[in-house]
């Protein structure tokens, strides 16, 4: 233990002794482990953390499926949730979920509340109690009995200051009252952030077989492994597909553990941040190593003297890896400070858009991480200094020991492993380059891309009136007439109409449809198209262009033909080569008597309603006139700065009605920014990642050309003094240089092609062996190696060959 006490002084005042050697190494070292620290704080929090629950590996989400369809993963139909759960021995409870929004009023200002639908053994799946009150009892899972409301903590605190007393009294939710009989629990949040949850009171008698929206939860009983309980419900969606050919043909089961399809979405991305700040920290450690190299060969006279003195090879290996170790933790702790503030900065700037945000953190499995990396790196940047014998032996030991004698660590092994250590940092840094200019590549492609429609100048803002005001058809028609009027009576507004729902605000109603004069299709391979319920007006005001035919018009009543635009997909899929003004459709049973066909009055463009990324599919408007809906998002194109038209037209909403919240106040622009958050993200901090790396290799290459200069003063010397130019001078030693990089090059072109096939499913519109991205970046880091070459090669031509020739 002494020995080691003394080993670690021993290095703390080397260390001191060559403060810019260890100021160089320590930022590198903090800037990579400090990455990867912040990285995997993120990468714990949100894949390896286990959900907040008992058991959470038991909890398995079970969706209905029909590959053949297009459904690889589909919501589930209620009846057959309910068949499911009374049939099914392989899970101790089957709940199922619903995501809706209530209006709560009478208390303050009225404000739209996220809300979920859960059925009965929602509680008991989850094993979740609530911290205050109780959950809902089975007979509250009737729609006689559904009057009860469990708050979210966060509303508890938000809006009602975390009075318990709340508990027992009754909310006005969409005019409706309800009784609070419980407070969940902290940080619980399933599905998807809700402030509430209300029982989900199935009504089987009004509910259609055909009909999927609900979301399946199960918890497995003890010993029943997922195989077993996929083989069982597959077996129950068989006996249905016998039972209702009509209805559930086609059908069968996806069954996936809770905790994967939550971080399903982000998991690719997280991997391969994961890798790249690897590889950012392996060039650390290249870095060090050479800076060590270096270090350690102005040492090799005081190695000499201490093997001469009796010292061997392993003790002086063991106080070179005491070294590395303690310059690692040094910058362990330094980059642990980095990951704090750069996890903060990432959580506030991503939350929305990281599931599980709020589990991210440096906790104990953080700094153990911390604490592994440190050592790890310590000992590996430390190997290659101690591996080498300091101060040589026999003879080298004699030459080392000599006044003035050069230093033998500067020879032709130590030259050629700082050649190799650069190589690797070339190669490492020209695949994160690569893997980066691809991402940057597909964004701009994904912000290039047409949306459908022109987002510049449109407000939207989000209207959720009461069922109980808007209880019909005709009242919901008038309500929303009356309000267009207002909102285009204001000044600076140019068109105003509703939609239900916005583009890039998800899939509307998906629904199976039928041509008139054609023969049907066998069932469950009809045709679907997603259907969108919008005012006239709509297409002016968003910018959508009209290729054939007309808009929807006042004069698209109920009473009136029913009448339908559609995008150029569905026109060019059901109608190739002919003119779909006129046709028909119906999205019902084409052989009931009072089945309602659609005409065709107006043929779209097609616009991207999921997401920029994904291609057009069929889509169908409904008129607002003639289906109306009761909640809508109000969408106005303003003449300039439509920011400003929020307060006046809120003022006219309150006017109608002032029970009535506006909320999701955005402009379109602000939706199709964040549309692209995720792939931002993921965007900027690769490119971060590699800028970062592209440094570190650029120092590591100005480093070792500028050691190799220094340590061939001498040669340089006498090169001049024998007649040879500065330029040849210059040329030698970048050519040299240049050698080694671009050796790194090719083997990084290499590593490239192989590694970026990881970003298939996070780039758009771009090969992942796109060569124009590959040539681009090769050239990028050839020219600032070249730089790094050059600027020790134009210190070398300064050399004094007298002065040079005075130091031997």
């Amino acid at each position: 233990m002494e020995t080691l006490w003394n080993d670690v002084r021993f290095a703390l005042r080397n260390l001191r002794s060559a403060p810019a050697t260890t100021g160089a190494a320590l930022l590198a070292l903090a800037l990579g482990i400090g990455a990867n620290t912040a990285i995997f704080s993120v990468v714990n929090g949100v894949l390896i953390e286990p959900l907040p629950y008992d058991q959470p590996e038991r909890l398995i989400l079970v969706w209905e499926a029909n590959p053949s369809a297009g459904f690889p993963r589909f919501s589930v139909s209620p009846p057959n949730f309910t068949d499911w759960k009374e049939q099914s021995r392989s899970f101790g409870q089957l709940a199922a979920m619903d995501t809706d929004q209530v209006t709560l009023t009478g208390r303050g200002e009225p404000e739209v509340l996220k809300a979920a639908r859960v059925s009965a053994g929602f509680w008991e799946a989850l094993r979740q109690r609530p911290a205050v009150g109780r959950a809902f009892r089975p007979e509250e899972d009737r729609p006689a009995n559904r009057h009860v409301v469990v708050l979210s903590d966060g509303l508890f605190r938000r809006r009602f200051g975390s009075d318990s007393r709340i508990v027992g009294q009754g909310l006005l939710l969409d005019g409706e009252s309800y009784t609070v009989v419980g407070i969940a629990p902290p940080r619980f949040d399933l599905p998807n952030k809700r402030d509430l949850w209300l029982p989900l009171a199935l009504d089987l008698a009004k509910t259609s077989r055909g009909g999927h929206y609900l979301v399946v939860l199960g918890r497995l009983r003890d010993g029943v492994s997922l195989d077993r309980a996929r083989a069982e419900l597959t077996g129950l969606a068989a006996n249905l597909e016998r039972q209702y050919p009509a209805s559930n043909t086609g059908w069968g089961v996806r069954l996936v553990p809770l905790q994967e399809q939550a971080t399903a979405d982000i998991r690719p991305a997280l991997q391969v941040l994961l890798a790249a700040v690897s590889a950012v920290l392996l060039i650390a450690c290249l870095n060090v190593a050479n800076l060590l190299l270096a270090r350690l060969a102005a040492r090799d006279r005081e190695m000499a003297v201490r093997a001469a003195l009796g010292a061997g090879r392993w003790r002086l290996a063991r106080q070179l890896l005491t070294e590395s170790v303690l310059l690692a933790l040094l910058g362990g702790a330094l980059g642990l400070i980095l990951a704090f503030w750069g996890t903060r900065a990432l959580v506030a700037l991503y939350a929305d858009h990281i599931p599980r945000a709020e589990a991210i953190g440096i906790d104990g499995r953080v700094l153990a991480f911390t604490l592994g990396i440190s050592l790890l790196t310590g000992l590996l940047f430390g190997l290659f200094p101690a591996l080498h014998p300091p101060g040589g032996g026999g003879g080298r030991l004699n030459e080392s020991l000599k006044e003035g004698g050069r230093a033998v660590a500067g020879g032709g092994r130590a030259r050629l492993a700082r050649q190799l250590l650069v190589l690797a940092e070339v190669a490492l840094a020209l695949v994160l380059l690569v893997g980066a200019g691809l991402l940057m590549k597909s964004f701009s492609r994904l912000r290039s891309i047409d949306p459908g429609f022109r987002p510049a100048g449109v407000l939207t803002m989000e209207i959720a009136p009461s069922e109980l005001k808007l209880p019909d058809a005709a009242r919901q028609t008038v309500f929303y007439r009356q309000l267009l009027e207002r909102v285009r009576s204001l000044p600076g507004v140019q068109k105003a109409a509703t939609a239900f729902p916005l583009p890039l605000g998800g899939n509307g109603f998906i629904l199976t449809f039928s041509v008139a004069g054609r023969p049907e299709p066998p069932p469950n391979h009809e045709p679907s198209a997603n259907v969108r319920i919008v005012s006239p007006d709509f297409f002016q005001a968003l910018g959508v262009r009209l290729l054939k035919g007309r808009a929807f018009t006042e004069q698209d009543r109920p009473e009136s033909v029913p009448v339908a635009v559609i995008n150029h997909s569905m026109a060019e899929k059901i109608w190739p080569g002919e003119d779909p003004l006129g046709k028909r459709f119906t999205f019902g049973n084409p052989q009931k008597k009072d089945v309602k066909w659609l005409t065709v009055v107006g043929v779209a463009a097609d616009v991207r309603h999921a997401q920029l990324s994904k291609e057009p599919g069929m889509e169908a408007y409904w008129s607002q006139l003639q289906d109306p809906e009761r909640t809508a998002t109000l969408v106005v194109r303003a003449a300039a700065e439509p920011e400003r038209l929020a307060a006046p037209i809120r003022r006219e909403i309150q006017a109608m009605d002032r029970d009535l919240p506006v909320f999701q106040v955005r402009t379109m622009e602000e939706i199709v920014s964040e549309s692209l958050a995720q792939s931002r993200f993921s965007t900027v901090l690769l490119g971060l990642f590699a800028g970062l790396a592209l440094v570190l290799a650029s120092l590591g290459v100005y480093a070792v050309v500028s050691y190799s200069v220094s340590q061939r003063t001498h040669e340089i010397g006498i090169r001049m003094a024998l007649g040879a130019h500065r330029e040849n001078v210059l040329a030698l030693v970048i050519r040299q240089g240049m050698t080694v990089v671009l050796a790194g090059i090719v083997l990084g072109l290499g590593g490239a092609f192989l590694a970026t096939r990881e970003l298939a499913g996070l780039v758009y519109g771009v090969s992942t062996k796109d060569p124009a991205t590959f040539a681009s970046v090769t050239v990028v880091l050839a020219f600032v190696a070249l730089a790094a070459n050059y600027l020790p090669a134009r210190r070398a031509t300064r050399v004094d060959p007298l002065v040079a020739l005075r130091q031997e």
